[in-house]
């Protein structure tokens, strides 16, 4: 498989709000590396408040070409080895250690807008090279 880009949730809210360097740095991947994960769709999902959203989102993958990556058993097995590590220490929730999961099983690169939000992975040598923040 091709060397995945994998976009968080504040990535695809910045776009949706008409932030044109998210736009930009979307657009800016090559098709073929443009993903997201199943959790961040999920969570693009729940924050909807009506049908037309739900659409949009919908639009949006497809349109861009966002590969999703579904919860395998390994990412679910290492979210919960970093829930146990860092869950109360940082505050990480089950969707960032799934997300986070997903993208080291995978040894993908992270794009994000909000790095504060990730100050737990820092910890994690393997996990500060796949972290980029691609626009801010």
């Amino acid at each position: 498989m091709d060397t995945l880009t994998v976009l968080d949730t504040a990535v695809c809210i910045d776009h949706f709000r008409g932030l044109e360097a998210a736009t930009a740095s979307i657009q800016a991947l090559p098709v073929a590396e443009r993903a997201t994960t199943d959790v961040t769709v999920m969570a693009l999902y729940q924050g909807a408040a009506n049908r037309e959203q739900l659409t949009t989102i919908g639009q949006f993958l497809e349109r861009y070409h966002v590969t999703r990556l579904p919860v395998v058993t390994a990412a679910s097995q290492r979210a919960v080895a970093l829930l146990h590590d860092y869950g109360l220490a940082h505050g990480l929730r089950i969707p960032d250690a799934l997300m986070a999961a997903l993208v080291l099983e995978g040894d993908y690169t992270l794009v994000t807008s909000n790095l504060r939000h990730l100050s737990w992975q820092v910890h994690l040598c393997d996990w500060r090279r796949t972290v980029r923040c691609r626009y801010a």
